[in-house]
């Protein structure tokens, strides 16, 4: 038993080196790696082949974190559950500069929280399609907890 139990220590070391800085799951990450675009994008319409984006928040001190994004109309949102409790959301609200990866390529954004009731209504019910891959029913309210936020394109050789 003592081999198996220090085994374990090894494995999980083995599993962060090989995951390197980039986020996993609940596990956060610092600066997103890939080819960063050189180009804006106007329409993200591409991105709902992907169910997950990684999205990289404070500039200075890399912070990123797994998420979901949906596509609507050429934008892109990205959810946050529980939006008040997360690390990554107070950030990009103190600065709207992040970088989102979709794929391989990284892209420079600005995320901006939506708050307006009816818009916030819109956006969730383009997720609620997208993950459950039918319209919400016409009495569906998403959670007061769930924020989401608009992702706009960045010029391309924008600050980090």
């Amino acid at each position: 038993m003592p081999i198996r139990t220090g085994m374990l220590p090894l494995g999980l070391l083995a599993f962060l080196v090989l995951l390197g800085n980039q986020p996993c799951g609940p596990i956060p990450g610092d600066a997103l790696e890939g080819a960063v675009s050189g180009e804006p994008v106007s329409d993200w319409s591409f991105s709902d082949a992907y169910s997950r984006c990684l999205v990289e928040v404070r500039p200075e001190d890399p912070h990123s974190v797994t998420t979901s994004c949906f596509a609507g109309e050429g934008a892109l949102y990205v959810p946050a559950i529980m939006g008040d409790s997360k690390r990554w959301t107070k950030l990009a609200i103190e600065d709207a500069r992040a970088r989102i990866k979709i794929g391989e390529t990284v892209y420079p954004v600005t995320l901006e929280r939506i708050e307006d009731p009816a818009e916030r209504r819109a956006v969730a019910r383009l997720g609620y399609q997208k993950y459950h891959g039918e319209e919400a029913p016409r009495d569906w309210e998403p959670s007061d907890d769930r924020w989401y936020f608009r992702v706009t394109s960045r010029a391309p050789g924008a600050p980090r």
